[in-house]
């Protein structure tokens, strides 16, 4: 069953995203895009929620028979100690971006990294193997940093303006993965430059100036918006394959959405909801 699903009855389950704001949320359009397009009897809502509120939160959701959320700043971290369970995935990074209800417990998990990974494989580039240099030591750096390295990548070199920060990153992951994967530094030849820092996103500056670009096979940006920052422009004009954040947008709704339905996502309608939303519609 395709197209808009216009009832909501005593069945119709609850979903949504909380954060403070949520108002620029691209999540509700493109998970009710998803559910009317599977047939999937479910309603995806924006909660803006206060601080104060959040020890209620989860009480209130029971109530209101919400089966689970998406979290995003400034809560990521602060709503772990009201669940029940955290995935492997959260428990590593502090972090969730996805909860669901599972007889009667509350679970968190984080599919931010898994979503840049399998965002990265659908555009057809390789990890496994590979070499990266990661840009950024924060929230999104440390998720993209752990799905790297569990997608095989042979080499991840770390650099961030806070050096202690990027030091402090690297060792969490070589106790994980093992000494030799994980250094510090901005300087090698790679297959894969990732930046994780917020450089581009409301100005048109850049982590790394043109001239040093040609050492790195293929660019990503975890910023989708603007679609191409300056960092990916200047990539772009040195031959370079880039590609904007996006994806990993995209598929950590993707990961979402099939754990709270058990359903394949319609991947094509969610990216086209996303798209839409870009252009303004």
């Amino acid at each position: 069953m395709t197209g808009s699903l216009s009832v909501i009855n005593g069945k119709t389950r609850a979903y949504g995203i909380i954060g403070n704001p949520v108002s620029h949320s691209f999540s509700p359009k493109m998970h009710s895009s998803a559910f009317a397009a599977v047939g999937f009897n479910g309603v995806y809502l924006p909660f803006p929620v206060e601080e104060q509120d959040l020890p209620r939160l989860l009480e209130a959701f029971v109530l209101l028979q919400v089966q689970g959320f998406n979290v995003t700043v400034p809560y990521k971290e602060k709503i772990i100690p009201y669940l029940d369970v955290l995935t492997e995935e959260a428990r590593t990074l502090g972090s969730v971006n996805t909860v669901w209800r599972e007889r009667g417990l509350w679970k968190g998990h984080s599919t931010d990294g898994p979503g840049l990974v399998r965002g990265l494989l659908a555009r057809r580039w390789k990890l496994k193997g590979k070499r990266v240099q990661l840009l950024g030591a924060g929230g999104s750096a440390k998720a993209a940093a752990f799905s790297l390295l569990k997608a095989g990548v042979s080499y991840l070199q770390i650099s961030n303006r806070t050096l202690d920060k990027a030091e402090a990153l690297a060792d969490q992951l070589a106790r994980t993965f093992g000494p030799g994967l994980v250094g510090v530094g901005l300087q090698g030849q790679f297959d894969l430059l990732v930046n994780a820092t917020s450089l581009g996103l409301s100005s048109d500056e850049t982590p790394l100036e043109a001239g040093e670009l040609p050492r790195f096979g293929r660019i990503y940006d975890l910023i989708y918006n603007p679609p191409k920052t300056r960092l990916l422009r200047e990539a772009e004009a040195c031959g370079l394959e880039i590609e904007n954040g996006l994806a990993m947008l995209l598929y950590q709704g993707v990961e979402a959405f099939e754990l709270w339905t058990g359903k394949a996502a319609p991947v094509e309608v969610m990216e086209e909801a996303l798209l839409s939303q870009l252009r303004g519609g």
